[in-house]
């Protein structure tokens, strides 16, 4: 087994720290909506494809409108992304050519890669130069002629399609079915319904969305990591203890009826490691 899947998150440590710091009833942590404040009140999850009858008599997330990613990888291409390219790294430049958008990404273990991305990356390079991102790729059509000009001949590469803004603070979980990353972590300030946490989350079939503007909640022993997207609710409950080993779920909310409940999220890549 993966020593990392023992180690308890220290993002989550150091929220437990902050919460014990301030104290039971009033404290820093401000109390706000108590809709939002339950884990079975908002969740986080990657695309729903349930493993037993009740869990599938729900939707799926995304057709509320939750953003897809991979569209364009089948699940041989996703295995041979996951062993050949960095999931995450430093975006250290972004360079717009006659074919596609020529990158360099800096891993977590210093090493460089030249990537090819689509032109969106390029055109969102004032944003993403210099941060820590969660890379999405997928399969596309590209040109195979020596210049601009239309050849009439194309090949399929695998580019760089999105890119996730993690920050410094940032997290994976998983539980062997389900694996979210989440990102911004240290833009929660203390205070209940703040942050503006990133959410990149996959099944294990490779099916991936991501979501942006999370916050957390923090009250009674538990933290909620939440996003909301349309009618669904995506949670994310930390029990917090002294030594960081409480029980992580993942959560899905359509209105008020719950279609997941993945637990046994444990943390097994962090910023921190």
């Amino acid at each position: 087994m993966n020593l990392l899947l023992r180690r308890p998150s220290f993002n989550l440590l150091a929220i437990a720290l902050s919460v014990a710091i301030a104290g039971c009833g009033e404290s820093s942590v401000t109390e706000t909506d108590s809709n939002l404040t339950d884990a079975s009140d908002s969740g986080a999850m990657a695309e729903l494809e349930p493993d037993d009858a009740s869990e599938s008599q729900a939707s799926e997330p995304d057709s509320a409108g939750a953003v897809p990613v991979d569209s364009n990888t089948t699940s041989e291409v996703a295995s041979e992304i996951a062993e050949s390219y960095p999931n995450i790294g430093v975006l250290t430049s972004a360079q717009s050519g006659d074919l596609k958008c020529y990158t360099t990404v800096r891993d977590p273990q210093g090493q460089v890669f030249d990537l090819g991305a689509t032109f969106e990356i390029c055109d969102r390079q004032a944003s993403l130069l210099d941060q820590t991102v969660r890379l999405v790729y997928s399969e596309e059509s590209v040109a195979d002629c020596q210049s601009a000009e239309p050849c009439g001949r194309s090949r399929q590469e695998t580019l760089i399609s999105d890119a996730v803004i993690l920050g410094d603070d940032w997290d994976t979980y998983s539980n062997g079915q389900w694996t979210v990353t989440v990102g911004r972590l240290g833009s929660w300030d203390g205070t209940n319904n703040t942050g503006n946490l990133t959410y990149y989350g996959c099944d294990r079939d490779g099916n991936c969305l991501s979501l942006a503007d999370g916050f957390l909640v923090c009250r009674n022993g538990v933290c909620n990591m939440s996003w909301e997207n349309g009618d669904y609710a995506y949670t994310l409950s930390s029990e917090l203890t002294e030594n960081g080993d409480g029980d992580t779920s993942l959560l899905v909310w359509q209105g008020e009826t719950e279609i997941l409940r993945a637990e046994n999220m444990e943390v097994i890549d962090s910023s921190e490691y």
